[in-house]
């Protein structure tokens, strides 16, 4: 049984592609190690969890799908979470006798939401005594024939029931859910590669990449300036942005010099590594496109992460660490591949080899970033063990990654880069 503590969490999103919620999952020294088994015992450790990490820097202003069983509803705890703090979803686990379904019915009526499971076709038809007291349901996409879609979507849109499609992953798959009606969508489809022949970079990206490649390579700083110089309105944004409540200068920022002198060369790469997805993203000023929060949580967790395995972790590490994180996504953003995008920018072959052949420290670490965001525990207990790693200090960095995301969701930066 592994005594090690993890906290993740997974994208829910609607129809215009917009997180609506996450799903999270959890486990510590008191779960089972069988994932089976865990995600049915999490819900009555998740609520300390929270009263630790605090709901909001965790979920933010979306919904917290969490998975419970009727031992979890007959606690005495439920009745101290606000309604409609969480979403309760109901497991294969749960069993449905009279006095569960009365204490649903009264959670219900309290303004409680619940939530369905719904991992086999089967399974539906033995919780149809609970469809009045459900908003949603997950219908697991691997375990259902195609031909049971439209009967199960028909059902569930009768009783307003909206319909949740899980794993998955592959961009074409949420098209033909979304054709068949379904109303919400959980896994990474939204991360994969969609290459695009002969596709090249816009100005603004160009632009980007120009300063980029000039930062990483050691530029001249009355280079950069000039290049900043060229584009008014980045200029503009950068300097808003450091003039905002994000830093505390005793006077107003007012030159491209300053900004380079006191961000330093390196964050003023990852700014603008950032602003390239959100310039690409952002619509109507939204900022809360699951790929750009995808890309902050993945460099924030390599960065951190390195610094654990590596002695002496240098800044230049770190930048690496940083620039795995800003290319594991970067194919998928620019729609090219990363080849041709790495013949436009500056890139150390560490960074390379761990992209393409996770190898070397980076690559290590980029496989346990994937493992966390899959919630793997087989790959992260054994990084952990491999490094002999501090549990809380690991804990702490998994808590501390979702909440940075969170409050990069939230920041003054939404409305300087959109």
């Amino acid at each position: 049984m592994s005594n090690n503590f993890y906290l993740a969490r997974q994208p829910i999103l609607d129809l215009q592609q917009h997180i609506m919620g996450y799903e999270l999952l959890y486990r510590d020294s008191e779960c089972s190690a069988a994932y089976a088994n865990e995600r049915h015992a999490t819900a009555a450790l998740l609520v300390n969890v929270l009263n630790q990490a605090g709901l909001q820097n965790v979920v933010g202003s979306s919904f917290a799908f969490v998975n419970i069983d009727d031992s979890f509803l007959r606690h005495e705890i439920v009745d101290t979470i606000p309604a409609k703090t969480f979403i309760f979803e109901i497991t294969a686990n749960t069993s449905l006798d009279e006095l569960t379904v009365e204490r649903i019915e009264v959670l219900y009526k309290k303004g409680y939401v619940f939530c369905l499971d719904a991992s086999e076709y089967s399974y539906l038809s033995k919780y149809e005594k609970i469809f009045p007291y459900l908003s949603y349901c997950k219908i697991d996409t691997s375990s259902f024939d195609d031909e049971h879609f439209e009967e199960v979507i028909q059902t569930l849109h009768a009783n307003d029931i909206k319909a949740i499609a899980t794993k998955v992953e592959m961009e074409s798959a949420f098209h033909i859910y979304k054709e068949k009606g379904f109303d919400g969508f959980q896994g990474y489809y939204f991360a994969e590669p969609k290459v695009i022949q002969d596709q090249k970079l816009n100005a603004d990206q160009a632009t980007l990449f120009k300063l980029c490649n000039l930062l990483q390579t050691g530029g001249d700083t009355s280079e950069i300036v000039a290049s900043f110089e060229q584009s008014p309105s980045l200029t503009l944004q950068l300097l808003r942005f450091m003039n905002s409540a994000a830093f505390h200068f005793k006077n107003p920022i007012s030159s491209i010099q300053q900004v380079i002198t006191l961000l330093g060369r390196n964050s003023l790469n990852q700014w603008l590594m950032l602003l390239l997805y959100s310039k690409s993203l952002s619509t109507n000023g939204s900022f809360d496109n699951p790929l750009i929060l995808l890309v902050k949580q993945r460099t924030d967790l390599m960065v951190s992460l390195l610094k654990m395995v590596k002695k002496n972790c240098s800044a230049q590490d770190q930048s690496e660490a940083f620039f795995v994180g800003v290319f594991s996504l970067m194919d998928t953003l620019l729609h090219m591949p990363l080849e041709e995008i790495f013949e436009e920018f500056h890139v150390d072959d560490r960074v390379k080899d761990a992209l393409y052949k996770r190898e070397g420290a980076l690559g290590e670490v980029y496989n346990v970033v994937l493992a966390i965001e899959k919630f793997e525990t087989d790959k992260i207990d054994a990084f952990v063990e491999k490094y002999s790693l501090d549990k809380e200090v690991f804990e702490q960095i998994l808590i501390s990654n979702i909440q940075s995301t969170v409050e990069f969701s939230n920041t003054s930066l939404k409305d300087e880069v959109s």
